[in-house]
């Protein structure tokens, strides 16, 4: 938002540096961090990049390489410093550690009382935006988009930690091992909620000790002793399906909770933050664009919200058909069944489908209105409505669907169609996306008529 020409007040409950989980940090966050300034310092910070992780889901125990070394493993106390900084280098007031009391409504904006390391502060706002994650301060109406997960986790050091992360499919839970930077090794343990509730029998830390144990996260080590308390947090997944009014916006997890299993939960909050800042932005400066700006951050989220829910009934299904029982067999069941997503092609297009095929828009296609950010604001785009999409699609790849779709003519090849665009977007560009149409059911072969 400062970037937008606003001022801004970041009330930060925790003194920094401090232990957070969401260690584990997927090869998007790195892009993300570049459009925020941010990339240089956590690229100076050190932080291990991920080249191998142990993995026993859907068989075995086995080795996944990535020879690019896209994700990171952070402290999240260090990474959250570095976010912090930058924040303050653009001009943000930071209130730290901080706590709000009190937000009353007051003439259009807020008045927000705030407790500021003991001194009392009051700041009079247009804009609240709550990002105080699964305690939002906010009311709203959340949804549960899947099952009721609980995590135990604990830090361990010594001498003969693993160095590589894990992940493994047990018999009633998973488990997640993540080696730091600073040398503590987190095992994490996910359960179901109803179930642990039922078989209470013992102390947190034995239930604990005694989960990681039916797993292989710890079966080489010796020398290692637990260095924090076994602590408890809701993995649940959900979506707030009130995250923005003309005055409010949730970012984060007080918007949208994803299932662990993706291990992008801080990708998409920053994400989240990014599209939020646009969102808060047209609600200040454009209000009669109010309605499209709200609809946009909503349907965002919603989608991103099905997306990860189906991809992590596949990942859970994989693990089911290999263990079944009901713990895994109720994660890979999803409650909605819907068409695949915009970013899943039906299957590859060959080279010869390509330039032999000749096509025209299929007759179950419609434009429609939708609303998408564009530069600093939220406006209504021409997008792209069919059967095959799960919602309707405006951009693919940063380019604009609908005028390459204007006056299409009827029997080109789909490589002649890329090519009539070249001067527009680049020929690579234009191959990938006819590809895409074809593959979903956009541009379909014509039939030729016997006469």
């Amino acid at each position: 938002m400062v970037q937008l020409g606003h001022h801004v007040c970041l009330v930060e409950r925790s003194r920094f540096p401090r232990r957070h989980l969401g260690e584990s940090l997927s090869p998007g966050v790195l892009p993300l961090l570049e459009t925020i300034g941010a990339r240089e310092a956590v690229d100076a910070a050190g932080f291990r990049r991920v080249r191998r992780v142990y993995v026993k889901w859907d068989s075995d125990l086995q080795v996944r390489e990535d020879v690019r070394e896209q994700g990171l493993l952070v402290d999240r106390g260090d990474f959250d410093r570095i976010l912090l900084e930058r924040a303050r280098a653009l001009g943000v007031r930071v209130l730290q550690p901080a706590i709000v009391r009190e937000c009353q409504s007051d003439n259009g904006g807020w008045r927000v009382n705030v407790d500021a390391d003991g001194s009392a502060v009051q700041i009079h706002v247009d804009f609240l935006a709550d990002a105080s994650g699964r305690s939002a301060q906010i009311a709203g109406h959340v949804r549960r988009t899947g099952c009721r997960t609980l995590s135990l986790y604990a830090y361990w050091r010594g001498r003969d930690l693993p160095q590589e992360p894990r992940i493994e499919a047990g018999s009633d839970a998973w488990y997640w091992g993540v080696p730091l930077p600073e040398g503590a090794y987190n095992t994490l343990v996910f359960v179901d909620v109803k179930h642990f509730r039922a078989a209470r029998s013992s102390s947190l830390t034995a239930r604990f000790l005694d989960l990681l144990g039916r797993s292989g996260l710890m079966a080489a080590c010796s020398d290692v002793h637990l260095d924090t308390p076994v602590l408890a947090a809701d993995a649940t997944p959900y979506l707030d399906e009130d995250s923005v009014t003309p005055s409010t916006i949730k970012v984060g997890d007080a918007a949208l909770a994803i299932d662990p299993i993706s291990s992008s939960g801080v990708q998409k909050a920053i994400q989240s933050a990014l599209a939020a800042a646009v969102v808060a932005n047209t609600l200040l400066l454009k209000p009669a664009s109010r309605d499209n700006a709200m609809r946009f951050y909503k349907a965002s989220l919603a989608d991103a919200s099905e997306r990860h829910c189906r991809w992590a009934a596949g990942h859970y299904g994989s693990a089911a058909a290999r263990i079944g029982g009901k713990f895994w067999e109720d994660r890979a069941s999803h409650p909605e069944s819907s068409p695949p997503s915009v970013d899943t092609p039906h299957a590859p297009v060959d080279a010869r489908a390509l330039s032999a095929a000749r096509v025209e828009l299929s007759r179950q296609l419609e434009f429609v209105e939708l609303p998408c950010i564009d530069g600093d604001f939220v406006t209504v785009k021409p997008a792209l409505r069919h059967p095959n999409l799960v919602s309707p699609a405006a951009y693919l790849g940063g380019w604009e669907l609908a005028p390459l779709l204007q006056r299409l003519p009827a029997g080109s090849t789909p490589l002649q169609i890329a090519r009539s665009w070249s001067d527009r977007i680049p020929l690579q560009s234009g191959l990938a996306i006819a590809g895409w149409l074809l593959n979903n059911g956009i541009l379909v072969e014509v039939v030729s008529c016997a006469s």
